[in-house]
């Protein structure tokens, strides 16, 4: 591991290491403890496993995320998620930490799109840095309702996982519900990558449902939750093209909220502010914004 060392940082590269290793516990659990403090809620400690739990990123890229340490304790993080194409900036409350981690991006030449939390002093750091805000946002909403009813659809079973647990089915959900196209590669390789998706260490097959119809999964909604956490984010949803519009994605993501809320959740997120949530009781909560380097100092 690379290190080095700014202001009374220091700075070590991620481990070329896929696996579920020491470090990637690490960051794990420094995100879910930023997240507990509705912190950084855009980038969801699951965000971090989902990228792991997929083989869409190469090992040797993880050394361009970069850890910053106090006296032995993460403090800070520049991660990207699939590829490093652009950086989301993590970090605990502290300036000296935040001035340190802009002043390494700048003086290493780190001259991707950055990600920042809503925080008027690392922004005004960012823009006088030479960057300058896009219009592209990250939205946070949280569901907003106490009490909820789930209602049956006709002609259809909402089950979870723990119950009915199909690879083919999950790619069928997932690759038309993403709008992959109506021909499915049900290549070994592709089932491979929907079993790796499903059995990484906090994915729980309690916490998905889906819409069954025809023998088939026609719906599907997660939600990623860590029993004794306060914090959960309901990520994918999907619904193949023909079964929308019939309360199949509301009435799976119902039961994945009502599933983590039995086992302790408190706030439950979504990275999206799209209608179909609002209408459903969420509410606009947090946003983070992308900037863009425009000049050289």
């Amino acid at each position: 591991m690379i290190k080095e060392k700014t202001f009374s940082y220091e700075i070590v590269n991620y481990p070329k290491d896929k696996g579920y290793s020491k470090t990637f516990y690490e960051v794990l659990n420094f995100l879910s403890e930023l997240n507990e403090n509705h912190e950084c809620l855009h980038f969801h400690w699951s965000r971090w496993e989902w990228m792991f739990a997929r083989a869409s990123f190469q090992e040797e890229e993880l050394v361009n995320n970069l850890m910053f340490y106090e006296n032995g304790k993460l403090k800070g993080l520049i991660l990207f998620e699939d590829s490093p194409e652009y950086f989301f900036v993590l970090y605990h409350q502290d300036k000296d930490l935040k001035e340190a981690m802009i002043e390494y991006i700048v003086n290493n030449s780190l001259e991707k799109d950055l990600i920042v939390p809503s925080d008027d002093f690392i922004i005004k750091l960012l823009e006088k840095r030479g960057y300058e805000k896009t219009d592209w946002i990250d939205p946070i909403t949280r569901f907003s309702l106490e009490d909820f009813e789930i209602k049956s659809i006709p002609g259809y079973k909402i089950v979870s996982l723990a119950e009915d647990y199909r690879l083919d089915c999950i790619h069928h959900a997932l690759w038309r519900g993403f709008n992959h196209g109506d021909e499915i590669d049900y290549s070994d390789e592709n089932l491979l990558s929907r079993k790796s998706m499903t059995s990484s260490p906090h994915f729980k097959k309690e916490y998905t449902f889906v819409a069954i119809k025809d023998n088939q999964y026609q719906s599907y909604a997660g939600i990623w939750y860590i029993p004794n956490t306060k914090t959960a984010l309901i990520e994918p949803v999907a619904t193949v093209p023909e079964h929308r519009k019939k309360g199949l994605a509301q009435a799976c993501i119902l039961n994945c909220i009502n599933a983590a809320k039995k086992d302790g959740a408190k706030d439950i997120f979504v990275g999206a502010n799209m209608k179909f949530y609002l209408d459903m009781g969420f509410t606009p909560y947090q946003e983070a914004y992308r900037f863009k380097k425009v000049n050289k100092e």
